[in-house]
């Protein structure tokens, strides 16, 4: 009995055993699929996660709109640093890490703030300590010497590009890294030891290219100072608009490049005309840049383009009979622009009247008339100009009027006015909702010889209770009200329009400032005296100047007007209404009608004039 007793009490314990261990291991299973579960979610989060802030870069990459105000870069810049705060153990949590400094560096060209490019280099520094094993920590350790090169950090930039180069020797950031040392290194030499012999080698050259050229127009101009060890940029196209007495053509590339003017006399034996070049450094022709365009109106023939170096492109232009050229360039996105004029272009015509009578020669001196007036110039073609236009809306009010549509609106009605009361010609720059750029509004007014240019816009604030009327005129600008609505106009920032300074210098010359200024004061008067009238609040912000993008290249007068706030909800309704954009028409007509008149009025003596000579001849 006791055997048995026995063998039954172990056949139960070894079921009991087998049991517990069956349940043990079903357990572990179990456990280990809620494990999995669990991390797959973890990764789907983080996966969302990024994926979210990567499609808010991409939409803040490709709408100028949205760069134009910091607080949606720093939304961007804490939607990737989230990522890395709930999400550190992901593999998402390094690349937004790199974005986020990324964004910082990124925002440091538009802002010039020195607190983005330390931020930018804390977080670059926080991704080598925190993963040193990811891929990205070549790229974060050569974007930090950047920023310390820009910090004016010569010494520590020095420290981390040998870094990189001794622990990532293989990786393409260690030969730009070795690019970067050899120019730093170069910049101390040629401070101290080449400087004396660089500024003689200069005086003898431009003396030499003096006396080869005789024209004031042909001397070499430079663009922006670009590197010569930065990255080529590619020309992706060639655009011409043609006259037979004016041509303009853009030459678009992806960057800033350096641009060197030079002329080439006409050569008889290979049937060679007079020719123009600009040799742009560093850049390679792209395969949609074109290599010949025809143009055949006897005052530019062709345009050719050719690989000239490893890093460097000639754009040739053929020259018929023409008068002058001038170029220029403009950024945002960069591109150069050439002017030719023709021998017979002329950017106003003269009044049909005889010659002024010599006693009225003295009334210079009481009226202090400008030169327009002296000169009796009449005013018999206007441009007007609806800002914006198709995939450029401008701005946008919080009810969602586009200020493209009032504009145009705005255009139609000052030309139907002009036309009945001025007789003169008047040409719309875009008549329906098309898209234009910046450079050709001012083209089609140099091609149409127009006496004056007129461009309307919406003016737009972060103060939603910001109002009233302003007109600008192209000059230097003096506040930073004026530098925000150009930097908002011209699609940059206020440190861009900044730096734009610098090209305005050589257009001023042939600019018509103190013409335009007098024309923004006459349209200004015109617009708030006509909006008086009917309604209230509203503010005179005056006669101001800004560097506008859009009036850079008139040969004649010309205005920007901004009409009235669309941020402003109180605006924003009255420019739904037609009967305040008949008055708003109605003022912009007013005042181009009084410039017009003042203009070939000038000389055109008060009543009772001789009894009033005559009285102070017998005093």
């Amino acid at each position: 009995m006791n055997r048995k007793n026995l063998k039954i009490r172990l056949c139960f314990l070894v079921i009991a055993f087998s049991s517990l261990m069956s349940l043990i291991f079903c357990y572990g299973c179990l456990s280990s699929v809620q494990a999995r579960a669990s991390y797959r979610s973890y990764y789907d989060r983080a996966l969302i996660a990024y994926r979210r802030a990567n499609s808010q870069y991409i939409r803040l990459s490709k709408s100028y709109r949205l760069r134009k105000y910091r607080i949606n870069w720093i939304r961007t810049i804490k939607s990737f640093q989230y990522v890395y705060i709930h999400y550190s153990r992901s593999s998402f949590a390094p690349k937004a890490l790199f974005k986020a400094a990324q964004l910082y560096q990124e925002l440091y060209g538009y802002s010039h703030k020195v607190s983005d490019l330390k931020a930018a280099k804390y977080l670059y520094k926080k991704l080598i300590l925190r993963y040193p094993r990811s891929k990205l920590v070549d790229n974060a350790l050569y974007n930090i010497s950047i920023c310390e090169i820009k910090l004016g950090e010569i010494k520590a930039a020095k420290i981390n590009l040998r870094a990189l180069i001794r622990l990532y020797p293989k990786s393409i950031y260690a030969s730009y890294a070795r690019k970067k040392l050899r120019e730093l290194n170069y910049r101390v030499r040629y401070r101290y030891k080449i400087h004396n012999k660089k500024t003689k080698i200069i005086k003898k050259s431009y003396k030499r290219f003096n006396k080869e050229i005789a024209p004031p127009f042909y001397r070499a101009k430079t663009g922006p100072k670009v590197s010569p060890n930065a990255p080529p940029v590619k020309i992706i196209a060639i655009r011409h608009w043609s006259t037979s007495d004016y041509t303009r053509v853009v030459v678009d590339t992806s960057g800033p490049v350096s641009y060197h003017q030079g002329f080439l006399k006409a050569n008889p034996r290979l049937h060679l005309p007079k020719r123009i070049y600009l040799d742009l450094t560093p850049a390679i022709l792209s395969k949609r840049s074109p290599e010949l365009i025809k143009i055949r109106n006897g005052l530019l023939r062709s345009v050719r383009t050719a690989q000239y170096n490893h890093k460097t492109v000639r754009v040739v232009f053929d020259l018929g009979q023409f008068r002058g050229t001038r170029v220029f360039y403009l950024d945002n996105p960069f591109r150069i622009v050439v002017d030719v004029f023709g021998e017979h272009y002329a950017s106003s015509t003269s009044c049909p009247r005889g010659s002024i009578p010599e006693h009225l020669k003295n009334l210079e001196k009481g009226k202090r008339l400008s030169l327009a007036q002296q000169l009796g110039l009449c005013v018999r073609r206007i441009v007007i100009d609806a800002g914006h236009g198709g995939k450029d809306p401008g701005a946008i009010g919080p009810d969602g009027l586009e200020e493209k549509t009032v504009v145009l609106k705005v255009a139609k009605k000052v030309a139907q006015i002009l036309k009945k009361r001025l007789g003169c010609q008047v040409i719309l720059t875009r008549s329906r909702d098309v898209f234009l750029p910046l450079e050709e509004r001012t083209a089609i007014a140099n091609a149409d010889k127009a006496d004056l240019f007129v461009s309307i816009h919406a003016n737009s604030s972060p103060n939603p209770h910001a109002r009233g009327v302003e007109t600008f005129f192209l000059n230097f600008a003096l506040d930073k009200d004026a530098m925000r609505v150009a930097a908002r106009e011209n699609a940059t920032s206020t440190k861009r329009i900044s730096d734009l300074q610098s090209i305005l210098k050589d257009l001023m010359r042939n600019s018509k400032i103190m013409e335009s200024k007098r024309l923004a004061q006459y349209v200004q008067t015109g617009i708030v005296d006509a909006l008086k009238k009917r309604y209230r609040g509203i503010e005179n912000l005056g006669v101001k100047q800004a560097p506008f993008f859009v009036l850079i290249g008139a040969r004649m007068p010309a205005i920007l007007t901004e009409i009235s706030f669309i941020s402003n909800r109180v605006e924003e309704r009255r420019l739904e209404s037609n009967r305040y954009l008949d008055l708003v028409a109605q003022g912009i007509a007013n005042g181009i009608i009084s410039y017009a008149e003042a203009t070939e009025n000038a000389y055109i003596l008060p009543k009772n004039y001789y009894k009033k000579e005559e009285r102070r001849a017998q005093r």
